[in-house]
């Protein structure tokens, strides 16, 4: 069940280019995530590069792993059942901060890309779950390879595409000069339907911070700061309950470093009791998140497979 599909490009020779092989592979691995999550009951949804060809619409840029967001409570049991046909977990070494990561990478040896299997997206603010229910809510089902492949909808590519490049898996300075092509393929490749829906979407997610100064440049109200949900903080620290001081320190630590101050005098600016309370109780708010990379590596290795 679910082995790697043989490449099917057709007229390209054995010696296509690394893109074409990246292209293809990324396809293949979509392809067999597919396949293992019917068999598991697990419900995926496949994003990233390839899937913008496949929606009509064009990669902001060319990322050298596929990508799949999984139902959050399936994650491990996916990645479990990957390992059981030949796929291996790797640590993806650029992942840096306090926080846990937010996707596991696993390889096999016959692709020459990874697979990064994410269950949360981080500053989509509302519970894992919810968000995860309104991507599917929107999904399509495309064929590739004859296989039928549950996929994110153009105005969830789109969103995401957004969330990634600009917002907080930006690494640097660099994600400002991708506002103008987003608000390019919002205004052009969007129909006045789908850029409707893409604003709403961001509302249901609360995903307003990472997509701030998109949102702004399309002249959308976004207010003065949105803090993360108590199930969202529960599930990115690997915690039963948090509290006002865990609240404000995802939100900053999550924040992009050239956006912190701005988001802590927001902050203050909207709670000011709230952050004095905080404040008070940092030193131990710090050891909390310090430890919560450790808290979930012990889940990803306590949790039963999906039977």
């Amino acid at each position: 069940m679910a082995a790697i599909p043989a490449e099917q490009p057709q007229g390209m020779s054995v010696g296509f280019s690394d893109q074409a092989r990246l292209r293809s592979d990324k396809l293949r691995a979509a392809v067999v995530v597919a396949q293992l999550a019917r068999a598991h009951s697990i419900r995926t949804l496949a994003a990233g590069g390839p899937m913008f060809a496949q929606l009509g619409l064009v990669s902001p840029r060319v990322s050298p792993t596929a990508i799949v967001l999984v139902e959050p409570i399936h994650q491990l049991h996916l990645v479990l059942a990957l390992e059981g046909v030949g796929w291996s977990r790797i640590s993806p070494g650029h992942i840096r901060g306090l926080l846990p990561p937010v996707f596991t990478r696993v390889v096999h040896p016959d692709l020459v890309c990874p697979l990064d299997i994410y269950d949360l997206l981080p500053g989509f603010y509302a519970a894992p779950a919810q968000v995860f229910e309104l991507f599917w809510s929107r999904r399509v089902e495309l064929q590739i390879s004859g296989i039928v492949v549950p996929a994110f909808d153009r105005v969830s590519t789109v969103l995401v595409a957004g969330h990634d490049q600009l917002g907080a898996l930006a690494r640097d300075r660099r994600a400002e000069s991708q506002i103008a092509y987003f608000v390019s393929m919002f205004r052009t490749s969007l129909t006045p339907a789908e850029q409707a829906a893409l604003v709403q979407l961001v509302t249901d997610v609360r995903g307003i911070e990472p997509l701030r100064p998109f949102l702004t440049t399309i002249g959308v109200p976004v207010g003065e700061i949105t803090l993360p949900s108590e199930i969202y903080c529960q599930v990115r620290l690997v915690l039963e309950s948090v509290s006002d001081p865990l609240i404000f320190a995802v939100s900053l630590f999550e924040a992009r470093p050239g956006r912190r101050k701005a988001g802590f005098v927001r902050i203050l600016r909207n709670n000011p009791r709230r952050v004095v309370r905080a404040l008070l109780a940092s030193p131990r708010s710090f050891v909390i998140v310090a430890r919560s990379r450790a808290r979930h590596q012990r889940q990803q290795q306590a949790r039963p497979p999906h039977e």
